[in-house]
């Protein structure tokens, strides 16, 4: 029994790890993408920089949210994968183009209005009208980004996730030839700095979308694979029949939503205890987020390989999958996390040369890496309850535990306490905590009801 129990976790660490290489890969390309972007442009000149940056801020949101929206398509289709219903994969991608075209006019049309979302929160004229001006070329690349998302989470549902990697490498490489020439202005274009810059974005976006709809039409153009994955499936009910995507999508959402705001949130609360503790807190979150965003890609592949069991029915794998998942992300982040605390200086290094600042951060260092291992806890129980399609309650205890507990317990340690930039950490670690707990809670709960019905 236990033997059987060992080999299925096994099996499980093993499927978990080859969907998260090519995730892992992707996301990483794709954050190497947004570094060269702002190194270019940073070299060209600082305030170019400055206006890409703040055009950045409020795009991240335009495009987040939406890849949030069809977060349902890859658990959908997930599901029926697992339960042997190939043909709804398909249907259910081509509901998710639709509802993806459907979200790109809404955040298209918020997105164009960039200097007045600019000069409502208060900007200087001169961010206004350039950062407007990079923001206006950003949002043309939201169809794309969304085209891409799509048929990302649908190549990923039916276990090819490796498609995507190659396209993302590839962006890379345009990226980096093209980037130079419009923010420059070699071989006879004119130097257009961020807006160059921006472009190029738009340009690689563009050929990523193309890419993967060219792939999937090829897909559709095999009879065999077409029959399979029913590609040609395509309703005018695809409102009503994709209400469960959409209804998932939704969860996720408001969890992204939640996470960035309390984020936000405390690090508005980093900045009114002054210009160095806001250094500290922004080399912090850099390092948080890279290690987060590598454990990310391992709940998504955790999420899929749960909602394939759950189409299955095999109600009793689940927590297996689950713990399979734990694993790899613990391995992961222990090692990441023992790198920072063995060679802190020159790993802190990267972001500042300010000896007071990497002083500061340096000395903090147990929380700060306590506080990494924290937040990333939950995540891989939200994977296994949205691969279940469980979305209501998971969303509601994100919302109490980032929104309502960590942005109290940061004011109050930093504050009431007086205990500064520490007391944002502790802070930050309780919310982690009390999504763990409560999440855990939930999937305990689930698992156990799974159980009751069985017997």
């Amino acid at each position: 029994m236990y033997l059987t129990k060992l080999q299925n976790l096994i099996g499980f660490i093993k499927t978990i790890a080859r969907l998260t290489l090519p995730i892992t890969t992707s996301f990483l390309a794709m954050g190497i993408m947004g570094v060269i972007d702002t190194m270019i442009v940073g070299n060209y000149d600082t305030m170019q920089l400055a206006y890409i940056g703040l055009a950045n801020s409020i795009f991240v949101i335009l495009f987040t949210i939406p890849i949030g929206l069809l977060n349902g398509v890859m658990i959908r289709s997930s599901q029926k994968f697992g339960a042997r219903k190939f043909q709804s994969c398909g249907k259910i991608y081509n509901e998710g183009k639709k509802y993806a075209l459907l979200l790109s006019i809404i955040f298209l049309g918020i997105g164009v209005n960039g200097e007045e979302i600019l000069r409502l929160l208060g900007q200087s004229p001169e961010m206004i009208k350039h950062g407007g001006e990079v923001l206006r070329v950003f949002v043309f690349s939201i169809p794309f980004i969304l085209i891409y998302v799509n048929a990302n989470f649908f190549l990923q549902s039916i276990r090819r996730p490796q498609i995507a990697t190659y396209g993302v490498l590839a962006a890379n490489v345009v990226n980096i030839i093209i980037n130079p020439i419009l923010v420059w202005g070699f071989f006879g274009c004119p130097a257009m700095g961020a807006v160059g810059s921006a472009l190029t974005t738009l340009i690689v976006r563009i050929l990523l979308a193309i890419y993967m709809l060219t792939y999937i039409h090829r897909m559709r153009k095999n009879p065999k694979l077409n029959k399979r994955f029913g590609l040609d499936r395509s309703y005018s009910s695809w409102w009503s029949d994709s209400q469960k995507t959409r209804q998932i999508g939704y969860g996720v959402a408001i969890m992204t939503i939640a996470t960035n705001g309390s984020f936000s949130a405390v690090s508005n609360f980093a900045g009114w205890l002054g210009e160095q503790t806001m250094a500290v807190f922004v080399i912090m979150i850099n390092i948080s987020s890279l290690i987060a965003m590598l454990c990310f890609s391992i709940s998504q592949a955790t999420a899929i390989v749960v909602a394939s069991i759950y189409g299955k029915k095999d109600y009793k794998n689940i927590l297996t999958a689950t713990c399979a998942g734990f694993i790899i992300e613990l391995s992961i982040m222990l090692t990441l996390i023992t790198l920072v605390y063995l060679f802190p200086r020159q790993i802190f290094g990267f972001f500042t040369q300010d000896e007071t600042v990497l002083s500061a951060i340096i000395g903090l260092i147990n929380i700060v890496l306590l506080e990494v291992f924290v937040d990333v806890q939950p995540m891989n129980i939200s994977a296994a309850l949205n691969g279940q399609g469980d979305v209501k309650i998971p969303t509601i205890v994100q919302i109490i535990s980032f929104l309502i507990v960590r942005i109290s317990c940061c004011y109050l340690f930093a504050f009431t306490f007086a205990l500064g930039l520490r007391g944002l950490i502790y802070g930050l670690m309780c919310g982690g905590i009390a999504s763990f707990t409560l999440n855990g809670c939930r999937l305990l709960y689930i698992l156990r009801r799974y159980k009751k019905t069985e017997a």
